[in-house]
């Protein structure tokens, strides 16, 4: 059995490989369908008798195959399509189809990216497509649900898809046992996950497996236990470090096969750990190295890769290092869960394999609260830095994007300054600062899709961001319906020479600055006041009064009422 791959996949291959095995004279000679295999030629290409050349891009034979994809993909356990092959005859013909355009074009038209192989039999290139039985109902292009019975596919109605489903319900394929044993394990993998907790040391090898629930009561593996323990047949993860973007490649790392994930993933972190490079801050006689980029949140990245890739796809975890931007690109294999998305990653959780979550958390490598996004957005905003991005890009992959460089000052003395301290950790309070680094204030509803959560969540953040004290005094300020950055904070960041972290919009008089600030508020609140110009760029009541006066000549505001009601209200 191959670690760390789907145990029906195993199954899936080795039927492939037998079949494969049959070809001679340019002809498969086992032809005989089934319900997980079957062939497939690529459509387009008949001329009469005649088979026309392949081309690196056929989007009729891109439908054709999407539709097959859909269906094996409705059959409980998935299949196998060999494309390439005359499904009567065993002919083989071959195939020039671009493997990563293909599956592109299957997710765009079905949304389902199955694992693609390249084989040479006979000469001719063929193309294995894996699919994995999906956790959803899957139309094809002509919005029909169909599945695989036997060796022929079969209109299937949802009510009876959902019923199968529901018989299905709880069981996760790294749940379940595989055929290899304690003596599979890798005992370097072992001494990785001993350094963990103090409490493992004491463990036999099979105590500690049964411990952390990689090991059944028959001392079999769990697939999860084989992932990452066992010998893994290839690469899981790939490190490749560039001098900019799309730049020379400096030196590459790639996992070794034959090791287990666990080592695997060590040795990336340690190649990682020595690109990354410290940033030396000097704060009287103290100088403190900083990483570029957090080791907490590189290690954060390279986990939730780890975990929630597609491990029926075989390509490795593509991480890149940038050296001249000190970004990190981490491309883990896979689209979004169904309940997932680039809006809800940081408040939404959903495992793809509840059972290897389970493991990595059992180790201790991840927390048992699935945090591990927020704190990549805590250690990063924290330093300065911009958030994490972590987007679906074609493949499909999860892409996560950190870029970091020198820390900030202005935000390293700001934060060390928060009183009570574990706020200084609190995700809500990074991000909060982070809005008001960029913004000259912040709404109940920005803060809400910040935080990528309700408007009652945002709340209980302002409370506890209002709460929080820099100095002895509150962190932020409430202002009508808007809130600020409190005197006291701003100060702190005034103090420095390094203007690069300093919200622009409060510095100074600049009168461009101040007219982004109003068509900001104007935007929010639809009518602006003086005294709002004066709280929010931290300006005189004069010098708000002229620039005002000079806006209302340019028919750039309204003035509405008079007095101390006057309000203004943008121009026609």
């Amino acid at each position: 059995m191959q670690p760390g791959f789907h145990p029906l996949r195993q199954d899936l291959a080795e039927q492939v490989d037998a079949i494969l095995a049959t070809a001679a004279d340019g002809r498969v000679h086992r032809t005989t369908e089934t319900q997980d295999v079957d062939f497939k030629e690529e459509a387009g290409r008949r001329n009469g008798p005649e088979i026309e050349p392949g081309q690196l891009r056929n989007p009729m034979a891109a439908t054709k195959l999407a539709d097959e994809v859909a269906c094996m993909a409705n059959t409980p356990g998935g299949g196998a399509l060999i494309v390439g092959v005359e499904d009567k005859t065993g002919r083989i013909i071959g195939t020039e189809l671009d493997v990563d355009w293909l599956r592109q074009e299957f997710y765009q038209r079905v949304q389902v990216a199955p694992s693609i192989e390249e084989r040479v039999v006979e000469g001719q290139r063929l193309l294995i497509l894996f699919v994995a039985a999906s956790q959803q109902p899957v139309p094809n292009t002509s919005d029909q649900l169909r599945w695989r019975i036997g060796d022929s596919y079969k209109p299937v109605d949802l009510s009876e898809w959902w019923e199968y489903q529901r018989s299905q319900m709880n069981i996760d394929p790294m749940a379940q046992a595989s055929d290899l044993g304690v003596g599979d394990v890798r005992p370097r993998a072992l001494e990785i996950v001993r350094r963990q907790q103090e409490a493992f040391r004491e463990l036999t090898d099979e105590e500690l497996l049964r411990g952390l629930g990689a090991l059944d009561a028959n001392n079999n593996l769990t697939q999860a236990g084989v992932t990452l323990f066992a010998a893994a047949p290839r690469a899981v993860l790939e490190l490749t470090i560039f001098d900019v973007h799309g730049g020379n490649v400096l030196n590459r790392v790639s996992g070794n096969a034959g090791t287990s994930a666990l080592e695997q993933l060590e040795d990336i972190e340690r190649a990682l750990h020595i690109v990354n490079k410290n940033n030396t801050i000097v704060s009287g006689f103290v100088h403190q190295p900083i990483p570029q980029i957090p080791h907490s949140a590189v290690r954060e990245a390279l986990l939730n890769a780890m975990i929630h890739r597609d491990w029926n796809r075989q390509e490795p975890v593509d991480v890149r290092w940038i050296e001249l931007d000190s970004t990190l690109i981490v491309r883990s294999p896979g689209p979004f869960m169904p309940a997932i998305s680039a809006a809800n990653v940081l408040s939404n959780r959903e495992a793809r394999y509840p059972a290897l979550a389970d493991l990595y958390r059992a180790i201790g490598l991840v927390d048992k609260q699935g945090v591990g996004v927020d704190r990549m957005y805590q250690s990063m905003i924290m330093l300065g830095h911009r958030p994490p991005e972590i987007i679906e890009v074609p493949g499909p992959y999860i892409e996560t994007t950190l870029v970091g460089g020198q820390p900030e000052l202005p935000v390293l003395d700001l934060v060390s300054r928060i009183v009570p301290t574990p706020r200084q950790r609190d995700t809500r309070i990074a991000i909060i600062l982070y809005l008001l680094f960029n913004h000259p204030f912040i709404t109940r509803r920005s803060v809400a899709e910040a935080l990528q959560s309700t408007e009652e969540a945002a709340e209980l953040a302002l409370t506890a961001a209002h709460q929080t004290t820099v100095n002895g005094e509150p962190l932020i300020r409430k202002h009508g319906d808007a809130w600020l950055l409190n005197e006291t904070s701003r100060a702190v960041l005034r103090d420095h020479e390094s203007p690069t972290a300093r919200p622009a919009w409060y510095l100074g008089t600049d009168p461009e600055n101040a007219r982004k600030v109003v068509m900001q508020w104007l935007s929010a609140f639809g009518e602006i006041r003086t005294t709002d110009l004066v709280e929010l760029c931290d300006i005189s009541r004069s010098t708000a009064t002229n620039l005002i006066s000079g806006w209302e000549d340019d028919g750039l505001l309204v003035a509405v009422g008079g007095g101390r009601s006057r309000r203004y209200r943008k121009g026609e």
